[in-house]
């Protein structure tokens, strides 16, 4: 199986897929990226991203373009700038790091060609992203986001075990279209599995896939819907072929594969601890399996939603958001954490 990181999502005691180990590098700690952070930060900046733990702001998201709260990457100065890098590539790994990039890289392109065409207030850019740092990294639990266009990260960290969804990417064109990454796909490579997938299909499998007529406008476990329940509607991992359950481990490896290891294997313990009749993973896939066509697929338990449409102009336009109401924000750990040490009630809860 062709992974993105030395991390294997360790299916073989989850679903009895021979072959797949769990390897995790050496851990480096969470806490010292935060520290970093947080002492890089200027009483200015302090300011505009510290925040208690309990505040609000917290669990509140979008992904599209405009001004929003917290420090921008503008804003930064240069060791603020690199610590702030540093802090979001420790919940990533080699291939998320790489995938973060190629969103600035198109960011940055638009960010060009919005300024050629005499807009003076920029909507684009690779620096239009904010942070918010929640508590503090002494604490047994605090949280960090970075938020705008097409990357949007929210991470809690909870006795150092860390998580970081809702977690979504996005790329407005699909393809980078010009300079050395030119023809590269910030999120192409889970798409060509789930292009495979649906293709092996036969016409019953294939009826059952199609969930919905046409994909929908867009990602439906996004703003607004971070507490909502998976719906595992499609064609099961248990009731395909060998070959059809590869693709499904490979995808879903595909995905887990742009988080750091540790952060991974935390988004996936739920899931990987219940009993066999719960972990089934099931696949669904609108519209055609082609890049230039809309379409748009689904991975879902009954813990989580993976999630990816390619719907608008002109199916070039392209979304994914990894969803879990029992981690999003930091889930029932923080929760918890929040009711007994602060006592907060989140809004989440109720």
């Amino acid at each position: 199986m062709r992974t993105t990181t030395a991390f294997f999502i360790g299916l073989s005691s989850v679903i009895g897929l021979a072959g797949l180990v769990a390897l995790a590098p050496p851990a480096v700690p969470l806490r010292a990226s935060a520290d970093a952070f947080v002492a890089s930060l200027s009483e200015h900046e302090r300011a505009k991203c510290l925040r208690p733990l309990g505040a609000t702001e917290r669990t509140n998201w979008y992904f599209a373009r405009g001004e929003r709260a917290g420090l921008f990457l503008r804003d930064m100065d240069r060791d603020t700038r690199a610590a702030t890098l540093a802090l979001v590539d420790q919940f990533l790994s080699t291939a998320g790091r790489e995938q973060w990039r190629l969103i600035r890289v198109v960011e940055a392109i638009n960010g060009r060609n919005e300024k050629a065409a005499g807009v003076t207030q920029p909507t684009y850019g690779d620096d239009l992203y904010a942070v918010h740092f929640f508590g503090a990294p002494s604490d047994r639990a605090w949280a960090f986001e970075i938020e705008g266009h097409h990357f949007v990260l929210h991470a809690a960290v909870v006795d150092s075990v860390a998580t970081v969804t809702p977690v979504f990417t996005g790329s407005f064109p699909a393809e980078v279209g010009e300079g050395a990454d030119k023809g590269t796909r910030p999120l192409g490579a889970p798409v060509a599995i789930a292009f495979e997938l649906a293709r092996s299909f036969d016409d019953a499998q294939r009826a059952q896939a199609r969930i919905m007529e046409k994909p929908p406008a867009d990602v439906l476990w996004a703003v607004g819907a971070d507490a909502k329940a998976p719906e595992p509607r499609g064609v099961a991992r248990s009731e395909m072929n060998d070959a059809q359950k590869s693709l499904v481990d490979r995808l879903l490896a595909e995905h887990a594969g742009l988080l750091d290891a540790r952060v991974a294997e935390a988004q996936l313990r739920a899931w990987r601890a219940a009993p066999l009749e719960d972990r089934d993973i099931v696949f669904a896939f609108v519209g055609e399996a082609d890049l230039h066509k809309p379409h748009y697929y689904r991975l879902a338990t009954k813990f989580f939603t993976i999630e990816y449409d390619s719907t608008n102009a002109d199916a070039s336009h392209v979304h994914c958001v990894w969803s879990d109401p029992t981690t999003n924000f930091g889930g029932d750990a923080l929760r918890a954490h929040l009711k007994a040490e602060h006592g907060v009630e989140s809004a989440r809860t109720q």
